[in-house]
């Protein structure tokens, strides 16, 4: 399929990653001055039903020989990525990673969500017409789009392609495997999913309470006492949702029966949930005409799309690396690593699981910033490709 590139491939422009922007919903936020000079410019490119996606690039030079390729997770993201509460530089997650790139020579490419208007003013920033067309298909056609211009001649030109990915973002990469897509040099993911949707949402709505609760019985009695959950629950992932008095038993400790009866319970929720959104149109507005994030085929797609990201990935053969924390509050690490040796061919991926750290690799269970140390080791993961480019 052809493409609308609109790029300034002779970097005329004044250097993106010498501003600071302000940016305002998202689920993430960045950074300081980059620690190399960069040349950064803005991109535009049309996406297979038109739509107009825009983003910015930062080259040390015209056609560079490895480009890394951000994709968000699940929520409304510009290019920064802005995750976190405070809206400190480092929570801009994307814009914070991509300065650390780019000091070690690495291009970067980074593009805004369809239904988003970087740098407009508040009342502006969201398009909901835009982003009530946001459904499986289109985010992979957007990305398909941003993916065809950093390799294209008449676009970036990036002779070898890195992936990085948050969460959600791996399930975007993979259905582009699926669609016959040309395979990167490297997928790095961040608390990505390897599972199914389908997975992830039962765990998130049915099972994720009754794993914490396990995970908070410290002498492994199987009673988890009121005391050690006092103890233990912010070490958990059912603590993203800050509230102690959910988890505390109403006669002081938790056993095997009673943990039963919050799975079956969290189940019979998940049932009805389903059936409630299943019952949508996939055109309407989710969740509702006023507070737009996607179209409800999205949505549904969590309840029915029972396709794991690593089976759809295994059609590459490509090296992946994965990151996560034991501390994720949105999904298991024991379950993505269980599908992705399911799927993957042994020695092509590897994983790392790192102490203490949530969902964006931070101190927090969910948001950013990414921990300082994680995230110089991202980048260079992601600048060792230039060895291997072209080989």
């Amino acid at each position: 399929m052809s493409r609308r590139f609109t790029g300034n491939l002779d970097l005329k422009a004044v250097p993106i990653c010498a501003r600071v922007k302000s940016v305002i919903l998202s689920l993430s936020l960045l950074i300081a001055a980059p620690r190399a000079p960069c040349l950064a410019t803005e991109f535009q490119v049309r996406s297979a039903d038109g739509t107009e996606i825009r983003g910015e690039f930062a080259a040390n030079a015209p056609r560079p020989q490895v480009a890394v390729i951000f994709v968000p997770g699940s929520g409304i993201y510009d290019r920064d990525a802005l995750l976190g509460k405070t809206k400190t530089p480092r929570e801009f997650i994307f814009k914070d990673l991509a300065s650390r790139i780019q000091a070690r020579g690495v291009a970067t490419v980074r593009a805004d969500g369809r239904g988003v208007r970087y740098g407009a003013a508040a009342d502006q920033y969201l398009d909901n017409q835009l982003l009530a067309t946001r459904t499986t298909g289109t985010m992979s056609e957007d990305l398909a789009a941003v993916y065809d211009w950093s390799l294209a001649p008449d676009g970036l030109g990036a002779r070898c392609i890195v992936f990085f990915a948050h969460s959600e973002g791996m399930l975007h990469i993979g259905r582009l495997a699926d669609r016959g897509a040309p395979a990167p040099a490297l997928i790095i993911g961040m608390g990505a999913a390897m599972q199914s949707p389908v997975h992830i949402m039962r765990w998130q709505a049915a099972e994720r309470d009754a794993y914490s609760l396990e995970l908070m019985d410290a002498n492994r009695d199987g009673v988890i006492a009121n005391d050690e959950v006092r103890a233990n629950w912010r070490r958990t992932p059912s603590a993203v949702f800050e509230n102690l008095e959910l988890l505390l038993h109403p006669n002081g400790a938790w056993r095997a029966e009673d943990i039963a009866a919050v799975r079956a319970a969290q189940m019979a929720f998940y049932e009805t949930l389903k059936a409630e959104d299943l019952a949508h149109a996939d055109t309407d507005p989710w969740p509702n005409a006023d507070l737009v994030v996607a179209a409800y085929q999205w949505r549904k797609h969590f309840f029915v799309d029972a396709q794991p990201a690593a089976a759809s990935l295994a059609r590459w053969k490509t090296p992946i690396s994965l990151h996560y924390g034991d501390q994720d509050s949105q999904l298991n690490p024991a379950d993505q690593i269980a599908a992705a040796s399911a799927h993957l061919t042994a020695g092509t991926w590897r994983v790392q699981i790192h102490p203490g750290q949530g969902h964006t690799l931070g101190d927090h269970l969910l948001l950013g910033p990414i921990n300082e140390a994680i995230a110089d080791t991202i980048a260079d993961e992601a600048a060792a490709v230039a060895e291997s480019c072209g080989k």
